[in-house]
C-alpha cells in the first residue's frame, strides 16, 4: 500500500537549460536568483542564466555570496531581501548546499519570521511563491524532497526541517556538471548508491522505492567509470543525473537512513564532504543491517549485476557489501574514518548528534546511541 504524489515538474536532458527563460516566466516575474561564488565562476553559467531570465521577466535580484559555511543567518537575510523586493519566484542555482538554502529562503519568505524559530518548534509549511531548482551537481535533488537542511548559526549543527515544500520545476542538464572534479564525481556516484540503499532499507519503502533505488544503483554501477573518464559525454553524464533523480524520488517516498545521519553529524563538526562520508560509512551500515535486511541485500547484489542463482541468501547478501567495498576501493575512497583525520575522542559526540535526527525512527533495525558508537568504532 502507498499514498504518494510528485508535485515537481522535471525538465531533463542535454541542453534542457536552454528552456529556462520560457519556463521561468510561467511561474513568476520578480525573480530572486540564489547561487554561490563557485557557481558564479564556473563556465559563466550563473550570469548566462541571469541574462536569459532577465529577458523573460520584470527583473532579477542576484545573491551569489554563499559558501559552504553559510547558515541560518544567511537564510534570514536573503529572505528579508526577497520580501522587501516582493519577489514571487526563487531560483536556486548551484550545488546541494545552495539549493537547500534557496529552498529555505522560499519557505521563510512564505511563512515569515526567522528560521531558528522553526528549528525550535514554530509551525510552518509549504510556500506561497514559486520555487525552481537548477542543480550543478548530479545526486540528491532537494527540490524533489519535502525537507531542507541548514546549519543552525547558534550551535553549528545541520538541522533538518520537514517543510512539505517542493520545487515547482527542476532543470537537470548534464552540461552544467561537466566541470566537476573527477574525485567529486566519484564521491557523488557512491553517495547515490548509499542513498538508494538506505531508502530501500527503510520501513516505509514500497514497490516504487524498490524499483527506483535498484535502477539508480544499476545506473551508477554501469556508468560511473565511463563518466569519470569522459565527462564531456553528455549522454553518459545524463545517466548519472537520472540516477540522482531516481534516488531523490525514492528518498521522497521513503526516507534517509543512518549513513545520512552520521554524515550530517560529521560534516557539521569537520566540514568534510557529505558524499565522501556516506561512501566511507556505507559498508559498515550494511553489515549492521545484515541480520534484518538480508533479502533486500540480495536485490542490491543483483543490481550490481551479480549472479546469485547458486548461492545462499546470506552469501548473496554479503556479496552486496563486498560489491560496495570494491566500488569504493576502485574509486579511491578511504576505507576508514581515521583516514579522514576524525578524532577518535569525537565518536561519542558524533553518535549522540546522529541519533537525534527524527528520520531514524523507520530504520530496518532499531538503533541506539551505543549502536551508532559501535558502528563508528568499527569504521574507525
Amino acid at each position: 500500500m502507498g499514498d504518494f504524489s510528485f508535485p515537481t515538474r522535471v525538465i531533463e536532458g542535454p541542453h534542457s537549460i536552454n528552456q529556462v527563460g520560457e519556463i521561468v516566466k510561467q511561474y513568476g516575474s520578480r525573480v530572486l536568483l540564489i547561487g554561490d561564488s563557485v557557481a558564479a565562476q564556473e563556465g559563466g553559467w550563473l550570469q548566462k542564466i541571469k541574462t536569459i531570465i532577465e529577458d523573460n521577466t520584470h527583473g532579477v535580484i542576484l545573491y551569489d555570496k554563499l559558501t559552504s559555511k553559510s547558515n541560518s543567518d544567511d537564510v534570514n537575510k536573503i529572505a528579508e531581501q526577497g520580501r522587501f523586493a516582493h519577489c514571487d519566484i526563487v531560483i536556486g542555482f548551484g550545488g546541494r548546499n545552495v539549493l537547500h538554502i534557496a529552498k529555505a529562503v522560499t519557505f521563510l519568505i512564505s511563512n515569515g519570521g526567522i528560521l531558528e524559530d522553526y528549528f525550535l518548534g514554530k509551525k510552518g509549511k509549504g510556500k506561497n511563491i514559486a520555487y525552481i531548482e537548477i542543480p550543478t551537481t548530479p545526486g540528491l535533488i532537494p527540490g524533489v524532497t519535502g525537507y531542507f537542511q541548514i546549519i543552525d548559526r547558534y550551535d553549528g549543527l545541520k538541522k533538518i526541517l520537514d517543510a512539505e515544500l517542493y520545487a515547482d520545476a527542476v532543470f537537470l542538464d548534464p552540461k552544467l556538471t561537466t566541470s566537476l572534479p573527477e574525485e567529486f564525481v566519484k564521491t557523488i556516484g557512491i553517495e547515490i548508491i548509499a542513498l538508494s540503499i538506505e531508502a530501500f532499507f527503510n520501513k516505509t519503502s514500497n514497490f516504487f522505492v524498490e524499483t527506483y533505488a535498484l535502477k539508480a544503483i544499476e545506473f551508477v554501477n554501469n556508468n560511473l567509470k565511463k563518466t569519470v573518464k569522459d565527462p564531456e559525454n553528455l549522454n553518459v553524464r545524463n545517466i548519472l543525473c537520472q540516477a540522482g533523480l531516481l534516488t531523490s524520488l525514492g528518498v521522497k517516498v521513503s526516507s534517509q537512513g543512518l549513513a545520512y545521519a552520521i554524515s550530517l553529524s560529521i560534516n557539521s563538526l569537520y566540514g568534510i564532504n557529505h558524499g565522501l562520508l556516506m561512501a566511507v560509512i556505507l559498508p559498515y551500515i550494511m553489515e549492521f543491517n545484515l541480520t534484518t535486511s538480508a533479502n533486500k541485500l540480495v536485490f542490491i547484489t543483483k543490481a550490481f549485476g551479480e549472479n546469485v542463482a547458486d548461492i545462499s541468501v546470506v552469501e548473496a547478501a554479503i556479496k552486496a557489501i563486498e560489491d560496495v567495498r570494491k566500488l569504493t576501493i576502485e574509486n579511491g575512497i578511504p576505507q576508514r574514518l581515521s583516514d579522514l583525520k576524525i578524532a577518535e575522542d569525537d565518536l561519542t559526540k558524533i553518535a549522540r548528534i546522529s541519533r537525534n535526527y527524527d528520520f531514524l525512527h523507520n530504520l530496518p533495525r532499531p538503533v541506539s546511541r551505543e549502536d551508532i558508537f559501535a558502528i563508528l568504532s568499527s569504521a574507525y
